[in-house]
């Protein structure tokens, strides 16, 4: 039966030939003699004591194997990292000389063929484009193009679902400073299709998910959120083959929560009215170990060195750290109350120290302006230098209009710590009614401003958001400064963060 099992297979003709030559004791020779595919056991050529006489197929040692084993994996591995390590070098060169900017994003793209330029001319030159194009509070720029390129064959957004047919260019984004709002245009392609000649809702879905994301993350301390909840109501069906603009808005932040609703709608010229297609409410959560989560780009050679606890400096310096952040229009006496709190903690034998407004622009802060965005970079700065002055147990008074809430918040969060140990933040809101601060001027600038003579000004052509829990809230046109400075007092030994056996 064996015989026959082996018999009833397909044999190659160099093999019956030995066979054949074995049985009748002739020297075998390397010829081609073809038979038919299948042989039974009738076929005369056969027989047991032939078959029999076959000699055995001689086995490889094992290290003649395993020689050939690495050999050939060594060969394959070789070949894979020389195709692949082309975008390796990439990749790395793209990481060591950190993200591209906003402003260079814009230049990265090159349209690949005439309908990718088409694309991307209508798009650039579209009249809603060049509309967030002129204003100063938004910032263009191309998040895409930020991704090295080692990484977009992974990403699913800036790699996945880019090029033809898909979303053909880059879309092109524009950020309101402080995570405040966003509106971005894209091109949808004909292959991101549900129903033919329709967009598929979760690409829909999957756009609104990542632009409500880049909407608000500058709102939350470390720039970075995970989707906690997405909400999504379809209004019309989005043909493919079609431009269409998705705009968000930060509607509230609490700490590391950030809430933002949005919509898509489809791009029409000057007078027509777009059809919204899909809506959208969301939040984003930022993890607590936010801080120390890899990023695209990571922050090479350097190393944070503890040195002593916070305990161990209060204790050698017999006081803590905390900062007085006091906010208000100009003109509202911030300068003024900060100084002479400050006096009167030196006074008391305590270390501490103000940051000026108008002074920090002498150095630290003078290569800023006075546009939103540069208000908002001049506020994160302070914020991080006031938190090193409290770390080191000593009392920072900080005295700056820092007129958006989001840019106070930056700074509290700045204090605040995942092991529990928050720097003390206490919010000074120096409330004073514009019409006094005008009346006062001390050094023109209403009357400059008044004039157009000095654009953003907080007050007359720029907004000031007053605090809406500050720690401390001093109506100065109503109290002295002594007045003013005793009700700060008062705050810090109620909160135990000075002790009343302090003295000079």
């Amino acid at each position: 039966m064996a015989l026959a099992s082996r018999l009833s297979r397909p044999f190659a003709a160099g093999t019956v030939k030995r066979a054949a030559s074995a049985a009748s004791g002739t020297t075998y020779k390397k010829s081609i003699v073809r038979f038919p595919r299948t042989f039974t056991t009738s076929s005369r050529l056969f027989t047991d004591q032939a078959t029999a006489s076959i000699p055995p197929i001689a086995q490889k040692s094992i290290l003649r194997r395993t020689l050939g084993f690495f050999s050939i994996a060594f060969f394959f591995t070789t070949l894979g990292v020389a195709v692949y390590i082309p975008s390796m070098v990439a990749s790395a060169k793209e990481i060591a000389k950190g993200p591209p900017t906003d402003e260079e994003t814009l230049t990265m793209y090159v349209p690949a063929d005439d309908v990718e330029r088409e694309i991307e001319e209508h798009i650039r030159n579209h009249p809603v484009a060049v509309e967030l194009r002129s204003r100063p509070e938004m910032s263009e720029s191309r998040p895409h193009m930020k991704i090295p390129f080692g990484y977009k064959a992974h990403n699913f957004t800036g790699g996945t679902l880019m090029g033809p047919g898909r979303v053909a260019v880059p879309p092109f984004a524009w950020n309101e400073a402080g995570g405040k709002s966003m509106v971005s245009i894209s091109y949808l392609g004909e292959d991101l299709c549900g129903h033919p000649g329709i967009i598929h809702g979760g690409m829909l879905a999957t756009m609104l998910d990542e632009g409500l994301a880049r909407c608000c993350f500058a709102a939350l301390p470390n720039k970075i959120g995970m989707t906690a909840n997405l909400n999504i109501n379809y209004r019309a069906p989005a043909p493919a083959g079609s431009f269409v603009v998705l705009r968000a808005e930060t509607t509230k932040v609490e700490g590391r929560k950030a809430w933002v609703k949005g919509h898509i709608e489809t791009l029409v010229g000057e007078g027509e009215t777009p059809v919204i297609l899909v809506e959208a409410t969301a939040l984003f959560i930022e993890p607590k170990l936010a801080a120390k989560m890899a990023r695209v780009y990571p922050t090479h050679n350097i190393t944070w060195h503890e040195g002593l606890s916070r305990s161990e400096r209060n204790d050698l310096r017999k006081q803590k750290g905390f900062t007085l952040w006091f906010t208000g229009l100009s003109a509202s006496g911030k300068s003024t109350i900060a100084t002479a709190a400050e006096q009167h903690l030196l006074h008391l034998g305590l270390a501490a120290y103000r940051l000026d407004g108008d002074n920090v622009r002498f150095g630290l802060n003078k290569d800023l302006g006075f546009s939103e965005k540069d208000r908002n970079e001049n506020i994160r700065r302070i914020g991080e230098v006031a938190k090193l002055f409290a770390d080191s147990s000593t009392i920072a008074l900080t005295s700056f209009i820092s007129p958006y809430i989001s840019d106070r918040k930056i700074a509290r969060d700045l204090h605040s710590s995942d092991k529990g140990d928050a720097l003390p933040f206490i919010e000074v809101f120096v409330d004073i009614p514009v019409e006094v601060a005008e009346a006062r001027d001390p050094k023109g600038l209403y009357k400059k401003a008044r004039a157009g003579e000095i654009p953003n000004f907080t007050g007359i052509s720029a907004p000031y958001e007053a605090p809406e829990n500050p720690e401390i809230h001093i109506r100065n046109d109503q109290v002295t400064v002594e007045e003013a400075v005793a009700k700060i007092m008062e705050y810090l030994y109620e909160h135990k963060l000075i002790e009343k056996s302090a003295s000079a």
